[in-house]
C-alpha cells in the first residue's frame, strides 16, 4: 500500500475534499500538512479506508503509535502538541522545515505496518 499526503501551504476546504475523494477511491488513510509562516501541522486519519482493509491499523496500533512517537522526537520543539494514534493523529506546531519530513514519516509508517500485517497473516 503507499500513501501519499497533501502538502497545503494554506488549509484549504476545497483542496481537503479533493484530497478526501482522491483516499477514498485508493483506499488508503488521508494524510495532510498544514504550513504557516514558521510552523505547520501534520494529520491522519483511516476514515477513507475500506472497513475490510483497516484491520491493520487495530492489528498493529501498538507498533505504530510507538514508531511515530520515536520519530517525532527527531523534529519536535516545545511548542509542538501531538496526539498520535493508529488511526487517527495530529501533530500541530512542527517548524516548518520538518512538516513534510514528518508527513512522510506517517505515511512510511502506515505503509510499513500494512506489509508487517499482511506477512503476519501469510
Amino acid at each position: 500500500m503507499e500513501i501519499v499526503f497533501l502538502d497545503q501551504k494554506a488549509k484549504s476546504k476545497q483542496e481537503e475534499s479533493r484530497w478526501f475523494h482522491y483516499c477514498v477511491s485508493k483506499k488508503i488513510p488521508m494524510v495532510k500538512t498544514v504550513k504557516r509562516t514558521s510552523q505547520g501541522d501534520v494529520d491522519w486519519d483511516y476514515i477513507t479506508m475500506d472497513s475490510n482493509d483497516d484491520e491493520f491499523l487495530f492489528s498493529e496500533e501498538s507498533w505504530i503509535k510507538s514508531e511515530l512517537k520515536e520519530l517525532l522526537k527527531y523534529y519536535e520543539t516545545p511548542k509542538t502538541e501531538a496526539n498520535i494514534g493508529s488511526l487517527t493523529g495530529m501533530v500541530k506546531n512542527l517548524p516548518i522545515e520538518h512538516v513534510s519530513d514528518f508527513a512522510k514519516d506517517v505515511c512510511n509508517t502506515l505503509s510499513r505496518a500494512y506489509q508487517r500485517h499482511k506477512t503476519k497473516k501469510s
